[in-house]
């Protein structure tokens, strides 16, 4: 007998799967009401999106329509991994598991908008171009982008030829600072191994390393790298990088966790390694202390959370960008 999501006011929902396809979401809406219907608040007459993420540890998690999804008719969604669905009124999203007790975790981004906030982290910064009220300048260039997450870590910038732009460029229709041989700076920002670097950014070209995010010249780097490309995390003469990549936007998660370091690049596993374990003792924002790796392109958002995040907090913060700036996961 299938089992099915009961209806409740929150927008996350647990699942155990098994060998047998069981019923994940209802789609509700017009068409459906009744204790299976995953909605938030009361039935909402538009299509939502469902996030399903598969937080078992090995196990393959197969997922698709009616109750004929099978290990292979099913999307497969790898262990820690997730796909996102676009859940119509009378659809029904069923899964299987590849072995018992595969647990499924179910995010409702419904039509009334995505309800996490990257406060839900407890980041040490989190710094949002799109949010206007945050950015000072003059004249368009930034003299203070500054810090959402209440712990007052802006970054700044007083020298005119060092300060990035605001209002003229775009990433989804959302404003970013556009970034050509500029730099925002906190001189007293500080954190503790290990901790997350997150950033979404639009990279245009590369004549050097492209410093996304660094500390005290070469201690602690999240940049792309010149060579092939490729996004690269650096701490303490230690450097993880991985394969090519094309120019234009991206979506990095990265942590830093010394020999459990790892990048995850758009919404999927992208380089695993080992790093050393040394904190910020500062922050610039695109580039380095010393003015090497620049930074040429739009910068988006950036969050930074002292300590590691779990794969459900993971797969939301990778969900709520991606949907806000554009890029597919």
């Amino acid at each position: 007998m299938s089992e099915t999501i009961a209806q409740s006011q929150n927008e996350n929902y647990s699942k155990s799967v098994g060998t047998s396809a069981v019923v994940l979401v209802k789609g509700g809406g017009n068409d459906q009401s009744g204790s299976g219907i995953a909605t938030v608040g009361g039935t909402i007459n538009v299509p939502r999106s469902v996030v399903v993420h598969n937080a078992h540890a090995s196990q393959v998690l197969y997922v698709g329509w009616g109750s004929d999804v099978t290990s292979s008719s099913g999307f497969p969604i790898a262990a820690g991994g997730y796909m996102e669905f676009e859940l119509l009124f009378t659809d029904e999203l069923w899964a299987v598991g590849s072995g018992a007790d595969t647990d499924a975790r179910v995010y409702v981004l419904h039509g009334k908008g995505i309800t996490f906030s990257p406060l839900e982290l407890s980041p040490a910064l989190w710094l949002d171009a799109s949010d206007a009220s945050t950015i000072s300048d003059t004249g368009g260039a930034v003299d203070t982008w500054a810090d959402k997450s209440g712990n007052g870590n802006d970054v700044t910038q007083s020298t005119e030829a060092d300060k990035p732009t605001t209002g003229t460029r775009t990433l989804n229709g959302l404003n970013v600072l556009d970034f050509d041989d500029n730099v925002l700076v906190n001189a007293t920002f500080t954190t503790t191994s290990p901790y997350t670097l997150i950033a979404v950014a639009e990279l245009d070209n590369q004549t050097s390393s492209d410093y996304l995010l660094s500390s005290n010249l070469l201690d602690v780097v999240l940049g792309f790298q010149n060579v092939g490309n490729a996004v690269f995390i650096y701490n303490d003469s230690q450097q993880v990088a991985g394969a090519n990549i094309s120019t234009g936007s991206h979506l990095i998660v990265a942590t830093f966790d010394g020999s459990s370091s790892s990048v995850r690049l758009n919404g999927a596993s992208y380089i695993t390694g080992t790093v050393g374990t040394l904190g910020m003792s500062d922050l610039y924002v695109g580039r380095r202390s010393d003015g090497a790796g620049i930074f040429y392109g739009g910068f988006a958002e950036a969050i930074i959370v002292d300590g590691t995040l779990t794969a459900g907090q993971i797969a939301d913060t990778e969900t709520y960008l991606a949907n806000k700036w554009g890029i597919t996961i």
